[in-house]
């Protein structure tokens, strides 16, 4: 487990919120939720790791919110991370179908591999 501040996963949480509020979700209540359940999801769970003797601390978090939040419905499939919040449709997608993934042109003779991000779901997020 990575040590963060308490201030930190607040900060986190209110700048994801930030980014995914629209004038159209703060007035629909469902969309509301569903925003402030994936920044929740990020902002608290993002720094969690596999730790040393294998447990999986993101697959331990992904359970117990899903066992604790049911309100917002989530994709039972895999962990809470690996989905992203489509904003036109209001549905968490895996991120495969995320707009941020795409193929990459990259040709070694004439570009650096370092000219390049790879879409992965740590980057994208």
């Amino acid at each position: 487990i990575v040590p963060v501040n308490d201030i930190t996963i607040v900060t986190s949480l209110l700048r994801l919120l930030d980014g995914l509020l629209t004038p159209d979700s703060i007035g629909n209540s469902h969309k509301l939720e569903t925003a402030f359940v994936f920044a929740c999801i990020w902002a608290f769970g993002s720094a969690l790791t596999t730790a040393d003797d294998g447990t999986e601390h993101q697959k331990e978090f992904s359970d117990w919110w899903r066992n604790q939040y049911k309100s917002v419905r989530l994709p039972t499939r895999d962990t809470v991370f690996d989905y992203w919040l489509d904003p036109v449709s209001n549905k968490f997608e895996p991120w495969k179908a995320s707009p941020s993934f795409k193929t990459v042109q990259f040709d070694s003779r004439t570009m650096q591999m370092s000219d390049i991000t790879v879409p992965t779901t740590e980057t994208a997020s």
